[in-house]
């Protein structure tokens, strides 16, 4: 161990580390907000219980400032902690699988030589037996992590080789955006596989799609804009990156270089499209790149990102009795069917999202329309983000919503909601969807889930 600490105690070494630390997001999972830097007890649900993030630093009590490089390697690779216990595959084991013999060395020496020590004990997780014994998980391991370091694809480009290593190895992107199944298992570890980065749900928010389908996923993003967005956390007119994807933005993606961006860009172009009812399509050539992103700047399907319009109809309720409106008499029947939300929405959004929901030129305050958000036919995260608000870090500046779970009653925001995505999005408006009362009896049933993230 002594040995291995000295022989990676090299300035270069250690800075490389840095950078596949941020690439692999270690901090967003192995820290909390009032704790010391990797040194764990951030919680993750499971469909068995709760686990906790371990100390990572390099206390030798309660960190693993005892691990060697070869356990070290193992622990990232497999799964298998230096005294020989299994992990719970919250670590995201599988995806670092991939990782190369010369990015574990680098890690190894940040973490042992960068990394603040931490004495802040383990916390046992909240499993209970029979679920918690560990003996199943190299059962586990060795089904559903079959992954080999990252070798490079001949026939592919460098960008493109760089992307891959970057999205199913230390970005494992997988983990959260590919669905899971019976055995908590990603039903898809790369773009070989069907359903791969398709869309899943993630501690009570929804991890968007991010294959090149034109309605559900990406296709109606460019390079550039893949890049902008992971590099901001937000893309103008279509996103902005809320929950455990503003975490990724913050303590991962805006840290990346731009060659590593657009690699990450260019990789998520090429794979099979995956639509909303997870059928796959087929992979996009290199070659087809450039035609498909000319049929991208003017998508021919609705997609989530372009529905809805500004509210130019809420403005005449500004400032005017109830009992006055225009004499244009639709108008004044769907005013009055929407009052509640109406009322909801200029009471608490306006302010920053302007009255007709346009948000600031900017983009800063975003625009309600033309968002993957409002324009989805998944509830989840319009629910989060006004329940719990947002927060990310971008480059010297904060970026803030503040959260309304305090303030808004299960009505109030039922009738928030639909106001937002009949006004908005038209999200609720898909073909899996019966009706408005459907979709309003849909939202009901997931207040507790979504009150409890």
């Amino acid at each position: 161990m002594e040995a291995d600490k000295a022989a990676t105690n090299d300035p270069a070494l250690i800075e490389k580390g840095l950078y596949m630390a941020r690439a692999s997001d270690c901090a967003a999972c192995h820290s909390t907000e009032d704790g010391d830097e990797y040194a764990g007890g951030l919680g993750f649900e499971t469909p068995v219980g709760e686990i906790y993030a371990t100390n990572i630093t390099p206390d030798t009590e309660h960190g693993i400032g005892n691990y060697t490089l070869e356990e070290y390697t193992r622990v990232l690779r497999e799964g298998e902690a230096a005294d020989g216990h299994n992990l719970y595959p919250a670590m995201p084991f599988p995806s670092y699988a991939r990782l190369t013999d010369e990015d574990i060395k680098a890690l190894y020496a940040w973490n042992m030589h960068e990394v603040t020590p931490s004495s802040t004990p383990n916390r046992e997780s909240e499993i209970p037996f029979p679920l918690n014994m560990r003996w199943p998980m190299a059962l586990w391991e060795e089904i559903f992590s079959p992954l080999e370091p990252w070798q490079d694809h001949d026939d592919k480009s460098a960008d493109w080789n760089r992307g891959a290593y970057l999205v199913q190895g230390p970005g494992h992107c997988g983990s959260c955006h590919t669905e899971r199944g019976f055995a908590f298992q990603e039903t898809a570890l790369t773009g070989d596989e069907e359903g791969y980065l398709g869309g899943a749900m993630i501690e009570g928010w929804r991890a968007f799609n991010l294959t090149p389908d034109m309605q559900d996923g990406l296709g109606s993003w460019s390079e550039q804009d893949i890049q902008t967005y992971l590099a901001t956390g937000n893309l103008k007119g279509k996103a902005q990156a809320g929950g455990p994807m503003a975490d990724v933005v913050t303590h991962s993606m805006r840290h990346m270089s731009e060659d590593d961006l657009r690699a990450i860009a260019v990789y998520l172009k090429s794979i099979p499209a995956v639509n909303g009812k997870g059928e796959q399509g087929e992979a996009i050539n290199d070659g087809d790149r450039q035609a498909e992103a000319e049929q991208a700047s003017e998508p021919q399907v609705a997609t989530r990102f372009s529905q809805g319009a500004p509210a130019d109809d809420v403005l005449l309720l500004r400032g005017q009795p109830l009992d006055k409106r225009p004499d244009d008499e639709d108008l004044i029947g769907q005013l009055t069917d929407a009052t509640p939300g109406v009322r909801l929405y200029l009471g608490h959004c306006a302010m920053c999202h302007g009255a007709d929901g346009a948000g600031t030129q900017d983009g800063y305050y975003p625009s309600l329309f033309h968002n993957s958000v409002t324009g989805s036919v998944y509830p989840d995260n319009l629910a989060q983000a006004i329940l719990n608000g947002v927060q990310r870090e971008n480059n010297g500046h904060s970026v803030f919503m503040p959260a309304f779970d305090d303030s808004l009653t299960d009505d109030e925001l039922i009738n928030l909601m639909d106001y937002l995505e009949n006004r908005f999005g038209e999200g609720h408006h898909s073909e899996t969807l019966a009706s408005p009362d459907t979709r309003r009896q849909q939202l009901s049933d997931k207040l507790e889930d979504w009150r409890k993230h």
